[in-house]
Parts: structure tokens; sequence; C-alpha cells
């Protein structure tokens, strides 16, 4: 007998805000906000967002010097 794994946000979307496209990664709300320039729901600016392809790649690429100079030890 298999077991599926529940997820409490099965079939969630984007909460970048316009953007109702399926979730592909979950990001600290906060950074998202103040490293890019796109507008997540109110709800997850505290906790962490969910993003879709489209703007996790926008995150990351806002993100990237940071996380660059973190990696040489850098802080």
């Amino acid at each position: 007998m298999k077991h599926e794994r529940k997820s409490k946000r099965k079939g969630k979307t984007c909460d970048v805000e316009g953007c109702n496209k399926k979730k592909k990664a979950s990001v600290p709300g906060g950074k998202v906000t103040k490293k890019t320039d796109l507008k997540v729901k109110p709800s997850s600016a505290a906790g962490n967002a969910y993003l879709c392809k489209k703007h996790y790649k926008m995150y990351k690429k806002a993100t990237k010097e940071e996380r660059e100079m973190r990696q040489l030890g850098w802080d």
C-alpha cells in the first residue's frame, strides 16, 4: 500500500499579484519585495512566498550577487 504525501498547499499558485501560474519554489517573502520589483500578496510578504518559474527566475537574477558573496564567505 503506497502512502501519498499530503501537501497543505497542493495546487497553490504563484503569490505575485496578477499571476495565477502554478508554483515552482518557496522563498522568503520579505526578500522578494526588497530585492525585486515584484509585488507579492500581503499574506505572503511576512512569511514565505510561492513563485512560478518565470518569477523565480527573476528573483534568482536579482539575488545572484548576494548568493555569490555568501558562498565566498564575504557576508
